[in-house]
């Protein structure tokens, strides 16, 4: 005679409604990330002029500046989501995995040490008295922590992340392509062509669709 208690039902469904939870929380990083950083990305205006802060552009536009970093660092909790997320689908491919987000891991975090350097300028906007302030802006921008310079782990990490979707074949080939062009993020970045941004995003975005499906659709005892 089988010892086995039955799972009480509360807590079966107590269980079932936190995976559950998770797979919609995962979905909703894979769409926000990239929409909201390709959104912070165009509308992106540069407060600095080569090395100094151009306080003109910092005047003129500084809704717009504050809106494009609001956007940005939004879209943060999302991208660690994501990847997240992504390892998780791709978990039968372990290295891979677990590579990938590490490395996407340590370039989010440089891509968010970057960023956090233009909002002391933005916050310049309609102060007066800026005696020494270019001096702190030049430091700023020329002495940041050495973790800031990881950023192209980002693009290392994603790919990785692909190539465990591609040899996984827990979704289809195309997606796993779409998810690796992802990774160009940083590239919109440097260029300073923001538009590029959309473009990332929406290939991506179509890629994260399937992985959307899949996690929604996964019995609770695979999630």
């Amino acid at each position: 005679m089988s010892t086995q208690h039955p799972i009480p039902v509360t807590d079966v469904a107590a269980a079932t409604g936190r995976r559950a939870m998770g797979s919609v929380l995962a979905a909703i990083s894979l769409i926000a990330a990239p929409a909201l950083l390709a959104l912070g990305l165009a509308l992106y205006t540069s407060p600095w002029h080569d090395s100094i802060p151009d306080y003109a552009a910092i005047d003129t536009d500084h809704a717009q500046m504050l809106l494009s970093t609001n956007l940005s660092l939004a879209a943060f909790p999302f991208l660690y989501g994501s990847a997240i997320a992504i390892a998780v689908v791709a978990r039968r491919a372990p290295w891979l995995a677990a590579t990938g987000l590490a490395c996407s891991f340590l370039g989010l975090t440089a891509m968010l040490v970057n960023g956090m350097v233009d909002l002391p300028l933005i916050m310049m906007a309609g102060i007066d008295d800026r005696t020494g302030f270019a001096e702190v802006a030049t430091k700023l921008d020329t002495q940041l922590p050495i973790v800031s310079y990881l950023f192209p782990l980002y693009l290392l990490g994603t790919i990785m992340l692909a190539a465990a979707l591609w040899r996984t074949k827990t979704v289809p080939r195309w997606s796993a392509v779409c998810i690796g062009t992802g990774g160009l993020f940083p590239i919109a970045i440097i260029t300073g062509i923001g538009a590029t941004a959309l473009i990332i995003a929406a290939i991506r975005i179509a890629g994260a669709l399937p992985l959307v499906k899949t996690l929604l659709s996964r019995p609770a005892a695979d999630r």
